[in-house]
């Protein structure tokens, strides 16, 4: 279990790298941002394959992104890419439909509701809880509650912790800085 939560945290903090390097402006070497981006793929893939009870969530943090028209640059491209690649080589333990919809309806209302958040067009506690996208943690914590399988809550809190909280907003500009000089 420890070995899953690295991975996902992991994971997390190479997709942070690539949504800087696509969103932010991080000036790095074309070529080791495609690495990023292979290897989060890769991990996200692999993590999905070795952790059955991580499939569906794997699955849903990528699909609703994906739905919403969010991938916008090669770095994250090659990232999805990689990860159908070697999905389709190692291929997908059976999914639970029922959870993975449920998991994909978090996302969306995450990705939708942050966007709102972002344009100012949602105020108060629902924007706030929406601005931090705080729908799947919510869902994870209470499909963890209910299953007893407290790795899905964990994964997603591991997720977060790498994706948000590695690149604070300060060190993300001091890096962002660095690299462009």
């Amino acid at each position: 279990m420890l070995e899953a939560l690295v991975l996902v945290f992991a994971a997390g903090v190479l997709t942070r790298m690539a949504d800087m390097i696509a969103d932010d402006g991080l000036d790095i070497n074309r070529y080791v941002g495609y690495a990023i981006g292979a290897f989060y793929g890769f991990l996200g893939a692999y993590i999905i394959t070795q952790y059955p009870l991580l499939g569906e969530l794997g699955i849903a943090v990528v699909l609703p992104v994906l739905f919403t028209s969010k991938i916008d640059h090669p770095v994250h491209g090659i990232g999805i890419a990689t990860m159908l690649f070697f999905l389709a080589i190692y291929g997908i333990n059976p999914l639970n439909l029922a959870l993975l919809s449920l998991f994909i309806t978090g996302g969306i209302v995450d990705e939708a509701g942050n966007h709102l958040s972002d344009k100012r067009k949602l105020k108060g506690i629902v924007g706030r809880f929406l601005g931090y996208r705080l729908t799947m943690e919510t869902v994870t914590f209470a499909v963890s509650m209910y299953t007893g399988n407290w790795i899905i809550f964990l994964a997603m809190i591991a997720y977060d912790a790498g994706f948000t909280y590695i690149f604070p907003e300060s060190v993300k500009r001091k890096l962002i800085r660095f690299a462009g000089q």
